[in-house]
């Protein structure tokens, strides 16, 4: 009734019958930055315009919630990353929609996009991944600069004009200054360590190390030039509240003068 199993041809179904395309596939032709994660925020693929706004290509597997060196808000705050649009998108399991955010390269230049995180679920309904769209943006809230390089967000010290300063307000911004120049050294630190454990390729690692240095030698550069110029302003300040010694008059006695 059945064949013997040694005359039994098994006749394959066609090619395709079963294809799943891959992510590098489906989003071949998307030209805007791209990335997924999995359900735990892992990034497990980006296209090459989410590795050019991002300044450097990430290591999958190891990079979590964004590929962003950092992200600020649109008023410059610090965000951490687990706390990013995509990481809100994730735990929540809701799409986030009609947030801005900044975010950093590791050369030091800041970009405003939009994001545009998304659950992705299976036919059961769990969070098996997550996919997010980056939109850069040349309107940030209506104002503010957009693509600033590092030596422009060098510091969060305010400029200083020397008229009409006191003393102290000039020592104080210099005592900013001083710890805008600590902070970058620190920073800088904590960006190196984080490559500690790099084990993707060699040449990327080395150019991220290499622009986390020009954005360090940026920074110093632009505090230690407004250091010194705010030493200049403080010797001015100091100048102008000083007594003019040429002015100083001393009061003689006059025969008109009554001596008790």
């Amino acid at each position: 009734m059945f064949p013997d199993d040694d005359e039994f041809e098994f006749s394959a179904p066609d090619r395709g019958w079963n294809y799943e395309p891959s992510r590098a596939e489906l989003f071949r032709d998307f030209t805007s930055p791209v990335y997924t994660t999995d359900a735990e925020g892992w990034l497990t693929y980006y296209n090459d315009s989410a590795a050019e706004l991002w300044g450097y290509r990430p290591e999958l597997g190891k990079t979590r919630w964004c590929g962003c060196w950092r992200i600020y808000t649109p008023d410059g705050a610090l965000l951490p990353l687990d706390q990013c649009p995509m990481a809100v998108a994730i735990k929540s399991g809701q799409p986030i929609r009609g947030v801005q955010a900044v975010l950093e390269r590791p050369d030091g230049t800041r970009i405003p996009f939009m994001p545009y995180p998304t659950p992705l679920r299976d036919s059961s309904g769990n969070l098996v991944a997550a996919s997010n769209v980056l939109l850069k943006i040349t309107n940030l809230n209506a104002s503010g600069p957009t693509d600033l390089p590092a030596e422009e967000w060098a510091a969060p010290v305010l400029e200083i004009r020397a008229a009409g300063l006191h003393l102290e307000d000039l020592t104080g911004s210099l005592q900013a200054t001083l710890a805008a120049l600590a902070d970058v050294e620190f920073n800088y630190q904590i960006d190196c360590e984080r490559l500690e454990g790099w084990s993707g390729s060699a040449d990327e690692k080395d150019r991220v190390l290499n622009q986390l240095g020009q954005k360090r030698q940026h920074q110093r550069e632009a505090l230690n030039k407004r250091f010194q110029q705010l030493q200049q302003d403080a010797v001015h300040a100091m100048m102008r509240g000083a007594p003019d010694p040429k002015r100083a008059t001393t009061r003689v006695p006059s025969g008109c003068d009554t001596v008790h």
